[in-house]
């Protein structure tokens, strides 16, 4: 792994001990997919994580977007992290009055997944717990992960299944451990919404955006999911895994997954 770090324009070694996002998980994240030297799906990863310093109130500093492509020149296949903090603080919640934002960049494998997960689909499972709903931090890739951290282990427990369903406190279906998710309905392709919690993933945008059939954000529950016609999950990483087996229920990948999947197969191919 390389590392790259910066506070503003100023380059340095390490993060600092007393930085925003160490202490309190201050900042936000994108994982991008990079494909010989191409950011898949850049321009939305971009858009988010400019959205996410917004809602926050951290500066977005015109050079992070120079200093992505500076990295993508390179010409590398794996995946490209990019992570912002407030930048250094001292002791208390209270956010410096002068903010100087850390921006790191750092270069990593790529997850090689079974290629069945993608061909004939995963097997899924029930979450342990709901997500909180926090409409603040809803839809933005921030920092505070530790639910996602404790589904993700509780997720390895499980080693038969390679998704979870993840619900809110009223029930509801919100996304997967580390995907969004969707379903099929009478030719419809549905996904929950996330503005209480969860992200509003970067494939989930472009799939809302230019889908091959239509599409609609809409309040789920597992029943719901039971009596789908097709369900998968997705990110920008992986693309598109259909479920195979949920609870009681055994889908085979149905065509509108299959045309889904071709549909995005050029946003993730190298230049």
């Amino acid at each position: 792994m390389t590392t790259r770090i910066w506070y503003g324009d100023e380059a340095v070694s390490h993060w600092a001990a007393d930085d925003r996002g160490i202490a309190y998980g201050d900042g936000l994240f994108e994982t991008l997919r990079v494909e010989a030297g191409r950011g898949v799906l850049l321009a939305g990863h971009l858009q988010r994580l400019q959205q996410g310093c917004l809602q926050l109130g951290i500066p977005f500093l015109a050079s992070w977007p120079q200093r992505i492509a500076y990295a993508l020149a390179s010409g590398k296949t794996g995946i490209l992290r990019v992570q912002v903090t407030r930048g250094r603080g001292g002791r208390g919640y209270q956010s410096p009055s002068v903010i100087t934002p850390g921006f790191a960049l750092s270069w990593h494998e790529r997850p090689q997944y079974p290629a069945q997960y993608t061909q004939w689909g995963i097997r899924v499972a029930d979450a342990p717990f709901a997500l909180a709903s926090q409409p603040a931090l809803a839809g933005i890739k921030h920092s505070n992960r530790l639910e996602q951290v404790l589904l993700r282990d509780a997720l390895a427990t499980q080693p038969q299944c390679q998704e979870l369903v993840v619900c809110n406190q009223a029930g509801e279906v919100v996304e997967g451990v580390f995907s969004n998710l969707f379903m099929i309905r009478a030719g419809v392709l549905l996904t929950p919404p996330v503005t209480q919690c969860g992200v509003a993933g970067v494939l989930r945008e472009a799939l809302l955006a230019d889908a091959p059939l239509p599409v609609e954000v809409a309040t789920l529950t597992p029943s719901d999911l039971l009596a789908a016609d097709e369900v998968f999950f997705a990110n920008s990483v992986m693309g598109i895994w259909p479920v195979a087996t949920y609870r009681e229920r055994a889908w085979p990948v149905g065509e509108y997954t299959r045309q889904c999947q071709a549909h995005i197969a050029p946003w993730f191919a190298p230049e």
